[in-house]
């Protein structure tokens, strides 16, 4: 018994010289080895405080996206601000954005990287698309949307910086994707409006049911919302982008128009003729027009007969002539074909040229013929919108609403219900 006591003894002596030891070589590490303050409270945290603070420390936070619940990123202080930072959506956030924080854990995550991303993303989404529409089959049938339409790709690109940089209203909360901004892109991807003049994806039921553009992931995230509310902070900005003047073109400049002024033109110079002028005169005037005009004709049986073979012999003639006069002015200096294209001076003319192309007269041709912009600018009428909306992200050209055409009707229904018979009906018409 006195044995295993004496053991004991030995393992206790051993563990408190262990402590002891880490107490006095060991400190800071936290835990048992801190040891506890005089006063027998626990000891200081203050080895645990972070060294490296985010740049974005105390501004007001947001959720990305807008209605998802995850508060992970902060409203920048203004637009001049947010657009050194990114590029591939800078021409369309024109508003104080909620932006991934630069935090010193994750420091290859802002809102940079993530411009870079959605620039990646778009790419790869346009160049699919594009690849399935120019795929000519004759087994399936493709729907032309984004090919040859550059209002597509600006309202495709529009969407995803809008959705991805939601807007920052008065009280910090991010906001919604607007309805018109939905309605927009289909209306300018060329899909099939509904009766109403509107969008079923784009209502709430579809929504709700299939998610954002029918992306199959609803969530509390997919949500659109109206443009029914005014910002106070930036609304006197917002009214100063009036409405946008449409140059209308003037019908009768058109050639249509220039040809229904001469046809005008030449049946009132036809009545007036007729009317005016005496029979005598108009005699004349027929006869020596008909003169005129079979002269030609008189000239050509004038001419002496001529057989094939003669004929053939001036096609000839004239076709060694033309190839002379063409190899004469083919063999001016600058009709090369190197000097045309400026084969000789660089292979490519963009960017990527290795010889400076110095003489102004080589003619080089574009890279690719027909090429129109995808980057259109935003209407002030958009801009309004995208400034002084304090309910929605976004803007568009249009309004969501029904379209004029389905007004007139439903007006004109009504009006013709209201000119009905206003004696009632008959007991036959009754009985049927």
């Amino acid at each position: 018994m006195m044995r295993g006591t004496s053991q004991l003894q030995l393992r206790f002596q051993a563990w408190v010289f262990v402590l002891c030891l880490g107490e006095r070589f060991l400190p800071g590490l936290g835990g048992i080895f801190d040891g506890e303050e005089p006063n027998g409270l626990a000891g200081g945290l203050e080895t645990l405080r972070p060294l490296n603070w985010s740049v974005y420390l105390g501004r007001s936070e947001c959720e990305i996206p807008a209605r998802s619940g995850r508060i992970n990123g902060v409203c920048m202080e203004s637009e001049q601000e947010l657009g050194s930072q990114i590029s591939f959506c800078k021409d369309v956030v024109k508003y104080r954005a909620c932006v991934p924080a630069t935090q010193p854990l994750w420091p290859h995550w802002n809102a940079t990287k993530k411009d870079a991303l959605l620039a990646h993303l778009f790419k790869e989404i346009v160049e699919a698309r594009l690849a399935k529409e120019m795929n000519v089959t004759a087994d399936i049938f493709v729907e032309l949307h984004l090919l040859s339409n550059p209002g597509c790709f600006t309202a495709l690109r529009n969407a995803l910086c809008w959705y991805n940089f939601p807007k920052c209203n008065d009280q910090n909360v991010s906001l919604p994707l607007c309805q018109s901004s939905c309605e927009q892109y289909y209306g300018k991807c060329l899909h099939k409006a509904g009766a109403d003049g509107l969008y079923e994806a784009c209502s709430a039921p579809a929504v709700a049911g299939t998610g954002l553009f029918k992306s199959e992931a609803p969530g509390r995230d997919q949500i659109l919302a109206p443009d029914n509310e005014t910002c106070e902070s930036t609304g006197e900005l917002a009214k100063t982008y009036l409405e946008d003047v449409v140059q209308q073109e003037i019908w009768l400049l058109t050639p249509s128009g220039m040809a229904m002024m001469a046809f005008v033109a030449l049946l009132i110079f036809g009545v007036a003729y007729c009317l005016l002028v005496p029979y005598g005169l108009r005699a004349y005037v027929q006869w020596g027009t008909r003169q005129i005009l079979l002269q030609p004709v008189k000239l050509f049986r004038k001419l002496p007969p001529i057989n094939g073979r003669n004929v053939l012999l001036l096609f000839g003639v004239l076709f060694l002539v033309f190839i002379v006069v063409g190899v004469i002015w083919r063999q001016r200096p600058g009709m090369s074909l190197s000097d045309r294209f400026g084969r000789k001076l660089a292979e490519d003319a963009g960017p990527n040229a290795t010889t400076e192309i110095t003489d102004e007269s080589v003619f080089i041709p574009k890279a690719a013929n027909y090429k129109a912009s995808v980057s259109q600018p935003l209407t002030k009428r958009q801009m309004r919108q995208l400034i002084g909306s304090c309910s929605c992200t976004g803007s568009s050209w249009r309004k969501s609403e029904p379209s004029s055409a389905v007004l007139a009707v439903a007006a004109a229904v009504g009006l013709l219900a209201s000119w009905g018979p206003s004696r009632p009906p008959t007991p036959t018409s009754q009985t049927r």
